[in-house]
């Protein structure tokens, strides 16, 4: 359930500030010696190939099903799984429909990125910890 409920927030979350963010009228905003906030068109990388928009469909789909099976056996990583997968599947999503994925938030020290981004980093960092705890604990 958890799994579920943080993959849908992330993918709601992301899409309705995308929106909010396309549809307002601000060249930019200021983030003082940070960057900015301002939208730029990236692309993720299957979509540069000539491949037709399913095939990142396809990926997310069998990446989910093996994140699935992760979440089922270690089970406190659910959370996790949930934000990788909504994450992805909301870059997947956009991608698919506009051909390429909406990014806003632009610092100075590091390339554009937005909401599911920070998801799939959040979702990938916790995952390695909650590995790292069970390799552990089956060790130890």
């Amino acid at each position: 359930m958890q799994l579920v409920l943080t993959a849908g927030l992330v993918l709601a979350v992301d899409q309705a500030v995308k929106l909010a963010v396309r549809s307002s009228r601000f060249a930019s905003l200021r983030l003082g010696p940070f960057g900015c906030l301002r939208v730029v068109a990236g692309r993720l990388w299957w979509s540069r190939s000539a491949a037709p928009a399913s095939k990142g469909l396809l990926m997310w789909a069998v990446s989910a099903a093996a994140l699935m099976a992760a979440a089922a056996a270690l089970p406190s990583s659910a959370v996790f799984v949930g934000l990788l997968l909504g994450g992805s599947l909301s870059n997947v999503i956009e991608s698919s429909l506009r051909g390429s994925v909406t990014d806003f938030v632009c610092l100075r020290f590091w390339p554009a990125f937005n909401v599911a981004d920070v998801a799939l980093a959040a979702g990938a960092v916790g995952i390695g910890f909650e590995l790292v705890r069970a390799v552990g604990a089956v060790a130890g």
